[in-house]
Parts: structure tokens; sequence; C-alpha cells
């Protein structure tokens, strides 16, 4: 009983969600595992278990900030994702002339030993920004000038700006974005 206590004081929002999310993440920590026996026993001279622990240790830690990040109200993140949309922007530009290639990813910074692809922050943003304006505006989203052509403006420099390195990506992230304007359900 102490268990099914602390999950109901201290997680709230879809369980279901939750439960796909750690499912995912068991899942994903078998594959790795399953992938990279062979790499790591080569790469990392007979520790086949160096990416297993490598990656169980950045999936815990993501669990965690998923849990810390459900905790904050939700209000918070529009502001955020228009801030990180702005500060997309330059990195973008940014990786685009001093990035580098890694394992065929394009376009990537390397920070403190790890790769970062500012694309994944830009896509974050995107989205939740697009989110924050829509549920801004709701009141007067008929209006073309107030609601839409802000969204097709951040989605076309966004999604330029990826396209530069990674066509495909851009065309995802822009189709993503359109259903989230368009789709019949979310007026």
């Amino acid at each position: 009983m102490e268990i099914k206590a602390w999950i109901d004081k201290n997680i709230k929002g879809d369980p279901i969600i939750w439960c796909v999310v750690l499912g995912l993440s068991l899942m994903s920590v078998l594959v790795v595992y399953s992938a990279t026996g062979t790499l790591a026993y080569k790469m990392q001279e007979g520790n086949t278990e160096y990416y297993l622990i490598k990656h169980s240790i950045l999936v815990s830690l993501s669990l965690a900030a998923m849990w810390v990040a459900h905790k904050f109200d939700y209000r918070l993140y529009a502001k955020l994702s228009r801030l990180a949309l702005w500060l997309s922007v330059p990195l973008l530009i940014l990786v685009y002339f001093f990035g580098r290639n890694i394992n065929a990813a394009s376009r990537v910074f390397i920070i403190f030993g790890n790769s970062f692809q500012p694309s994944d922050l830009a896509k974050l943003a995107l989205i939740s920004s697009i989110a924050a304006m829509l549920a801004k505006r709701q009141q007067n989203i008929d209006d073309i000038k107030e609601s839409l052509i802000p969204i097709l403006l951040w989605c076309g420099i966004i999604c330029g700006f990826i396209a530069l390195s990674n066509f495909s990506t851009a065309a995802l992230l822009f189709a993503t974005c359109a259903a989230d304007v368009y789709w019949p359900g979310s007026r």
C-alpha cells in the first residue's frame, strides 16, 4: 500500500501514458543491449555491458527529468517554448556553419563529450510554441493575420533552417505543425 500511496501523491496525470513511457523505456534498454553487444565487445575490450549501463543511466536520468517536469505548471512551458524558439534560430545557423557530422547525423555540436543536435531543441520548441499560440488565440482563431501568419512564419523559419541539413526531418516537422493547426478536432 505504501507504493500505491506514493504513486497517488507524487505522480499525476494519465496512468496509461506513464505506463507506456516506462514500457518503452525498458524496451529501449533491451534493444540497445541487443544491438550493441558485439560493438561494445570490440570497442570496450570485452566490456559488453558498457552501452547497456550508459543507456540505462541516460534513461533513468530522463525519467527523473520527466517526473520533475510534470510537477511544474504547464503554462511555464509556453513561456519557455518561446525562449527556446528564439534560442534555436541562432543555434541552427551556428551548427550549419560550424557543426560536425557524426554517424550520418548531420549538424551536431559536441558538448562535454556528448552530441547535441540543435534541431531537436528546435522541433520541441516549435511544436510547443504552436500549441501555446493556438491556445492563446483560440477566441479569434479565424483571424488569419492574428493567428495563422505568426505560426506559418515560425514554421517557415525553423523548418527552413532544419531543411538545410536534413530535408526529411524538416518535412516531417512541417507536416506535424500543419496537423496541429488544421486538425479538425483541434478547434
